[in-house]
């Protein structure tokens, strides 16, 4: 896989619905390494790209629309 494109298919995954849990994302991306994503969806929760929040002990991720947090 290469991983440059990864944050786009992140993005797109993420404008197609309101939120995916981490497993979610990793089933419609397909063959990619769980741990890697993790960094990944960290590094766009930092940039405030995307935001995230605690569900029990899962975490769900979804698109800031418009630059604004809900």
């Amino acid at each position: 896989m290469v991983y440059y494109k990864l944050v786009k298919k992140v993005i797109k995954i993420l404008e197609d619905g309101e939120s995916y849990s981490q497993k979610e994302i990793t089933l419609k991306i397909g063959s990619i390494n769980r741990a890697i994503l993790t960094g990944y969806l960290r590094c766009l929760v930092d940039l405030e790209k995307i935001k995230s929040k605690n569900i029990g002990k899962a975490k769900s991720y979804s698109l800031i629309k418009n630059g604004v947090k809900k």
